[in-house]
């Protein structure tokens, strides 16, 4: 089954449960009856044990360790309830001849409090109440702990805190937790009582046909709903932190994806994305198949919501979508921790991780990459396409754009500063002897940039450049050409002097290479690159409220 298709709300919510399996061990109609037929007990306190939820754990080999309690029964050691508290766990047979939990009680004796200091003897310390009152927890006849004959000894010191039930299914996997605390929790807090969990819904997990585990909710710790006797089936994706799984045809692990709790249902920008009020966002890792070389097995990191699909991926598996590999990603940084990123305007659906992105390039995309260059590489690709139709370089701003046409052959090319010119030099000077450029161009800093244009033939021409110009002389600033010995060199400014002057009487120019300008001023010449050649318009995040 499609990740897509396991990520729809009725496909998530259906968890089989094993009636038998309640019936032995926790009542389904009331969890604080204790059993007694068909379970084991052991106790825990003195042996320093604790019996806890461990959530499923992935490993970057492609493997899945599935939830399951801890310490196993195995490594359970048999011992007593401690002097301030302990556990009654009780074990049921897993049909295979062994034995599992399948619920634990949180005992605390009533006069002894181990969040108090312990007394000059080692004791634990005395029990307090709310006023601070040296006082125990009064004994109360619990019927349903007192059933259970072993239990019947030890409630006039110790009361049930709380228990924690655990149901399994047909195959045997652990698939529901619930919590439930008693009364007697608030026995000392009668003016400020806290609200107790009744009947709480912690934990979910769903298992496939094959046993593979397929679908958990989040935090082991976490109430799913704050409604007593909620179930599995009812949550909904996005009011609760889920996390599916699905698997290559091998059995290793082919994506995880996680859907954290949104903060509040009502407030769509909870996550700093504008969703909608019925729409949330995730996280997801996808692992090559097992046939992949252990050395070239990079996982792919990747966010999506339920709407838009994926939004964006990054991976060090620089294999990825090798039908997208230009001649630049040859010289790739290097570096063992550089990274392969890929954003995307248009929605991208969750389907493209089945065949670990073989069809990505169905989709309009965007790819980056770092170069040995130190800069890094942008290229945007249409749909459909494995050529791209623009491709920018860049530091901190736009060094250089190409842009393509439909067949792939270049057609135009923009510098700004210098950057770049450390991967493609630059022939200005060619330009100048051959009479094309008349004026000497700015080549760092604002305002410099420099068109070149290519025909069907793949012949350049250079067709706008800018250049600085002296207003109080209404010459350029710099001489022309700028490789030749000045005959008549103009006074050197200080460093501070030449910057005052040229706030005050220097232009930034911009036209045709022999001189003729077309637009003045760093604002509007900005501008005009913007709407004239297309200049640093197309960003990697086309929506912005995503």
């Amino acid at each position: 089954m499609s990740i897509a298709r396991r990520l729809a709300p009725a496909a998530l919510l259906t968890l089989v449960l094993s009636a038998q399996a309640a019936a032995n061990c926790s009542d389904r109609a009331d969890l604080l009856v204790s059993p007694v037929a068909g379970v084991s007990l052991m106790f825990t306190g003195t042996t320093g044990q604790w019996v806890s939820l461990l959530g499923p754990q992935t490993y970057d080999e492609g493997t899945v360790d599935v939830p399951a309690l801890v310490p196993t029964v195995a490594e359970l050691k048999r011992g007593m309830l401690g002097a301030a508290e302990g556990q009654a766990v009780y074990l049921e047979p897993d049909g295979n001849g062994g034995q599992r939990i399948c619920r634990v009680e949180h005992w605390e004796n009533r006069t002894f409090d181990r969040m108090q200091p312990p007394q000059p003897d080692g004791t634990p310390g005395l029990r307090h109440d709310r006023e601070n009152k040296v006082r125990a927890v009064p004994y109360r006849r619990r019927p349903g702990q007192e059933r259970n004959p072993i239990l019947a000894k030890l409630t006039p010191y110790y009361y049930m805190a709380r228990v924690d039930a655990y149901f399994y299914d047909q195959g045997g996997h652990l698939v529901e937790a619930r919590v439930q605390e008693t009364e007697d929790v608030n026995a000392l807090r009668q003016r400020y009582p806290t609200e107790l969990m009744i009947d709480r819904l912690t934990f979910c997990a769903r298992y496939n046909a094959q046993g593979q585990l397929i679908w958990t909710t989040g935090e082991m710790s976490e109430v799913m709903a704050e409604v007593p006797g909620a179930q599995c089936e009812g949550l909904q994706t996005g009011r609760v932190e889920t996390t599916s799984y699905s698997y290559h045809a091998d059995g290793s692990l082919l994506a995880r994806l996680f859907v954290p709790k949104k903060r509040d249902a009502a407030e769509p920008r909870g996550e700093g994305l504008a969703l909608d009020a019925d729409e949330w966002w995730g996280q997801g890792t996808a692992w090559p198949s097992a046939s992949v070389p252990q050395h070239e097995r990079k996982l792919v990191y990747f966010g999506f919501t339920n709407k838009a699909g994926i939004l964006g991926l990054y991976t060090e598996n620089t294999g990825l979508a090798a039908y997208d590999a230009q001649p630049p990603y040859k010289e790739l940084l290097r570096d063992p921790n550089r990274k392969l990123r890929y954003d995307f305007p248009q929605p991208v659906p969750l389907s493209v991780v089945d065949d670990h992105f073989a069809t990505l390039d169905k989709y309009p995309r965007v790819r980056r990459y770092p170069h040995q260059s130190g800069l890094n590489v942008i290229e945007f690709f249409d749909g459909n396409s494995r050529t791209p139709r623009l491709r920018q370089w860049r530091s901190v701003e736009l060094s250089r754009q190409e842009t393509y046409n439909a067949e792939g052959k270049r057609v135009q090319v923009i510098y700004s500063g210098g950057r770049a010119l450390k991967v493609y030099p630059e022939d200005l000077r060619r330009y100048a002897e051959s009479g094309v450029l008349k004026v000497t161009p700015t080549r760092s800093g604002y305002a410099s940039y420099r068109v070149y244009t290519y025909d069907a033939n793949g012949k350049e021409s250079l067709t706008f450049v800018c250049w600085q110009h002296d207003v109080p002389s209404d010459r350029p600033l710099h001489r022309f050409p700028w490789w030749t010995p000045d005959p008549a060199p103009t006074p050197t400014r200080g460093r501070e002097a030449a910057l005052i002057y040229g706030m005050k009487n220097v232009a930034n120019r911009c036209g045709r290479p022999d001189g003729t300008m077309l637009i003045q001023g760093m604002g509007p010449i900005n501008t005009y690159m913007a709407t004239q050649f297309g200049y640093d318009v197309e960003q990697l995040v086309y929506d912005k409220g995503r």
